[in-house]
């Protein structure tokens, strides 16, 4: 039992070898169209979704609340496949998401610009200077969402297990090497502690979303979530927010219990 995620170069066949490994290992392959209809469920707009989807949006997007919505959303949809157990996840920055979480191999499919090119012009029609164009607004985008989104650098190899080079290794070899992989002891121990680990993430983040979607001049903030016990803090004057807050929480799924620890603060009038 193991989750995978696979980050890959366009033209790398990262897609192919994801694919493939699901079905040998008969895992369920997330890939966008899963992730789509997982966030369409969240009530997040489709223009929305291909706005921000493994691509960096633009500068002027950067203030908009939208931004920090759907981070949280598509934190909590790569939480939940993950924590289903046995899926290989496709790109959606699965391999920052999930870091040195226990059961969990981080690969990446790479290949030289060249055979990419060369890749993509065979399979797409396109010719030399479309391609390079194709490859190097793919590239910018992967690199882009992932420093934007996660604060990281796509191309850091620290983010990895497994690092796999195309030009010579074909796609049946690939996925040979990772599935030998998770059979080895490294990702066979402490996955109990990950799927629980996994279930409070996910449930962080929904319960993120309601906060700041019921915040307005209040200071609510999460403080914590263990064992499924959801932890509010924070202030207001209204003891409807409160109420509310706690109301909308505690009809998440894996909600043991909510510690409410808002405290109702009457604002402070002077006279003159």
């Amino acid at each position: 039992m193991a989750i995978i995620t696979v980050s890959r170069q366009l033209g790398s066949f990262g897609d192919e070898i994801a694919q493939k490994v699901a079905n040998g290992l008969n895992y369920e392959c997330v890939d966008k169209t899963k992730i789509e209809e997982a966030l369409a469920i969240q009530g997040v707009p489709h223009n929305e979704i291909e706005k921000y989807d493994e691509k960096k949006p633009a500068i002027w997007d950067s203030f908009i609340i939208q931004k920090s919505r759907y981070l949280h959303l598509i934190r909590a949809v790569i939480y939940d496949f993950a924590g289903e157990n046995n899926t290989v996840i496709l790109g959606r920055g699965g391999q920052v998401l999930l870091k040195n979480l226990p059961g969990a191999l981080h690969v990446r499919i790479v290949a030289p610009s060249g055979v990419r090119l060369k890749r993509i012009m065979e399979r797409e029609g396109y010719d030399e200077r479309n391609g390079e164009r194709i490859l190097q607004r793919s590239d910018r985008d992967s690199s882009g969402y992932i420093r934007y989104f996660f604060s990281a650098d796509w191309n850091d190899q620290n983010l990895y297990d497994m690092i796999i080079n195309t030009k010579a290794i074909s796609i049946d070899t690939a996925v040979e090497m990772i599935q030998n992989t998770t059979d080895s002891p490294e990702f066979k121990g402490g996955f109990t502690e990950t799927l629980n680990k996994l279930s409070d993430l996910a449930l962080q983040q929904k319960a993120e979303i309601i906060i700041m979607e019921m915040r307005g001049n209040d200071k609510l903030f999460l403080a914590s979530v263990e064992n499924g016990v959801v932890t509010i803090v924070g202030s207001t004057d209204s003891l409807k927010v409160k109420e509310d807050c706690e109301r909308e929480i505690s009809r998440l799924k894996g909600v043991e219990r909510i510690k409410n620890d808002i405290l109702i603060v009457k604002p402070i009038s002077y006279s003159v």
